[in-house]
């Protein structure tokens, strides 16, 4: 997949783009979906699938009070969509100035002008432009004004319900990742360096790899049964149970990431770990001390083993689909 991160660096391609605009955060289920689409149109009109996305979000400018934490780095998100087999990716940089831009504006400049699209698909709820004001009907209208055609996409089910970001978020902060991986169509990630911690985990025989994790959404305090790739998306994949929270047992006060792998053991300190969360054993509990922990880890390491054993095939976002 090509990225592009300048609109003047994009090559024309004589209107043959089938295009989609979006944020794309998780590159969930209906997210696929429409991924699907814009290749299905492209293969048949000879032409490119592109996807027009934004960073940062426009709402941590618009609106920072109400910007959500996001799912994914812009790295893993445009991961993700090269796995879903989209020719083109264009990164938008969201300004203040694109903030104020007219909803016709917007549509005549950057979607006409700049991306030359045969088709547009937008979600069935996509609003742009100068406060929010553009929506389907307008895009469908300014479209017939300049040549291309807007496609609406209504709402994807998975699991008996609706997928989208919001709804996706909301599972991940209640430590629902189970749920979650079914609207996400695979497990929602925290990928980092492994740095020093304090050393307690090796102290009680239970070494944990403490994770310096992005500022991306983390799921709530708990306890979760991962696969573990050390060296990022393409390594290996390994059983792990990783702590999510303060270490109340031990007056923590800052939340990490710790996994505990489950094969291996070999010094990580400096390397990527990539966590994979599956499945929620329990939430974080304080305990009495030490010898009451690590009673508690081995339980959740046999049933973490067991969730794993039981989980479906890990989703490695490297394979169109």
């Amino acid at each position: 997949m090509d990225v592009i991160r300048d609109l003047d660096s994009i090559p024309s391609e004589g209107g043959r783009t089938i295009l989609s605009i979006g944020n794309f955060d998780g590159v969930h289920q209906a997210h696929r979906h429409i991924c699907r689409q814009i290749r299905e149109a492209a293969a048949e009109r000879g032409g490119r699938s592109a996807i027009l996305t934004f960073d940062p979000h426009p709402l941590s400018v618009v609106a920072p009070e109400r910007c959500p934490p996001f799912m994914t780095t812009l790295e893993e998100k445009l991961a993700r969509l090269a796995a879903r087999g989209v020719d083109l990716t264009v990164v938008q940089p969201f300004t203040p100035e694109l903030a104020r831009m007219e909803p016709g504006d917007f549509v005549r400049k950057i979607v006409h002008e700049k991306l030359c699209p045969d088709i547009v698909f937008v979600g069935f709820n996509f609003h742009y432009g100068k406060g929010a004001a553009g929506n389907v009907e307008l895009l469908r209208r300014e479209g017939g004004k300049w040549g291309f055609e807007t496609r609406e996409i209504e709402a994807f089910m998975a699991g008996g319900q609706r997928v989208s970001s919001s709804a996706i978020r909301r599972l991940l902060l209640a430590g629902n990742v189970d749920e979650a991986s079914t609207l996400l169509g695979g497990y929602h990630v925290i990928e980092g360096p492994v740095v020093r911690g304090e050393g307690r985990g090796r102290g009680i025989g239970i070494p944990t790899a403490n994770v310096d994790y992005p500022p991306i959404l983390i799921p709530a305090n708990g306890v979760y049964a991962c696969w573990a790739l050390i060296g990022g998306r393409e390594g290996r994949r390994l059983p792990a149970v990783t702590n999510i929270g303060e270490r109340p047992t031990f007056e923590g006060r800052d939340v990490t990431v710790e996994a505990h792998l489950l094969e291996g053991g070999r010094d990580l300190y400096g390397e990527t770990l990539r966590l994979e969360f599956v499945s929620r054993l329990r939430e974080e509990i304080k305990f009495s001390g030490p010898d009451e922990l690590v009673v508690r880890i081995r339980a959740d390491i046999e049933l973490g083993k067991q969730r794993l054993a039981d989980a479906p095939q890990p989703e490695t976002f490297q394979a169109p689909s």
